[in-house]
């Protein structure tokens, strides 16, 4: 778990380094914009609509809109995650857990069923 923990950590600062935002921004960014902005075209591919991402992005620009400090929401933000997992148990493990495997799982059933598996709705 350490190992993975560590990828992906690493992964996120060097974004951080590239992009002159902080470990924090591109961890908000990564987890709470582009995975679940994924997610909703995915979703969308599946319903056959684009009701999904287009409520998301709304959602998401109406929010930025109203954030007063975006480096203060994200550290905020980063805070509470962190907090949450923390109450699950072991950080490293938790980060493992929620934010490695879950997403790899939600991506291999969306996925399937946006391009494996064709839904009948009648």
């Amino acid at each position: 778990m350490g190992i993975i923990f560590q990828l992906v950590a690493g992964t996120l600062f060097g974004i951080a380094e590239i992009t002159g935002l902080s470990y924090n921004e591109v961890n908000i960014i990564v987890y709470y914009i582009i995975i679940p902005f994924t997610w909703t075209v995915l979703l969308d591919k599946i319903f056959k609509f684009h009701y999904f991402k287009i409520s998301f992005s709304l959602i998401i620009l109406g929010f930025l809109l109203f954030i007063k400090d975006y480096y203060d929401f994200c550290d905020w933000l980063f805070e509470k995650s962190a907090d949450f997992l923390l109450s699950l148990g072991d950080y490293i493990i938790m980060s493992v857990i929620v934010c490695v495997f879950l997403v790899i799982i939600v991506y291999m059933v969306l996925i399937y069923f946006a391009y494996l598996k064709k839904i009948k709705w009648e």
